[in-house]
């Protein structure tokens, strides 16, 4: 019975700390991308890629027009050409499609960059303000739902979703649902 006692002990106060452990534990949970879709500087943003964008289409679409109206002519006429017309042709039909692809890695890879630049400012200060959400409601951890295939939190209560806390931290009115 003398030993009994002190593992009880031991184990009550093992139990007590995880209790304790538990009780300094307050995770959150916030879905960045409504967070960032609501807010008003995102519409500008939008705006902003959606115009890059289809300047970016425009001039691809160029391209393959000018591409594709000068191999129709060339299949028109490629019979009647002598050899030396023939291979020149040939020549610049393959550094107009190289060209046009070309263009087409450099489009993506220019509205990628753009998108983080505009995007980049946004998420520091969405993250600014989860930090000081969590800080002043005392969550020890925030974690991040609401992207597909990519949330952390596979179940998470609503009462700890912080998300409208941020927005009104950015000082923005939640919209209702």
């Amino acid at each position: 019975m003398k030993k009994i006692v002190p593992g009880m002990f031991v184990i009550a106060i093992m139990m007590a700390g995880i209790n304790v452990a538990k009780a300094q534990q307050k995770i959150g949970h916030v879905d960045i991308q409504y967070v960032l879709t609501t807010l008003p500087e995102y519409k500008e943003v939008e705006s902003q890629l959606k115009t890059l964008e289809t300047q970016l289409l425009k001039q691809s679409q160029a391209k393959e027009q000018e591409f594709q109206e000068k191999y129709q002519e060339y299949l028109q006429t490629s019979q009647n050409m002598a050899d030396v017309v023939r291979q020149d042709k040939e020549k610049e039909l393959s550094q107009l499609q190289q060209s046009y692809q070309e263009f087409q890695q450099n489009a993506q890879t220019s509205l990628q960059q753009k998108s983080t630049e505009l995007l980049n400012p946004l998420y520091k200060k969405i993250g600014d303000a989860i930090e000081q959400v969590a800080q002043e409601n005392g969550y020890s951890h925030i974690l991040n739902v609401g992207v597909a295939q990519l949330d952390i939190v596979i179940y998470g209560n609503d009462n700890f979703d912080v998300s409208n806390l941020v927005l009104k931290k950015l000082g923005i009115d939640p919209p209702t649902n």
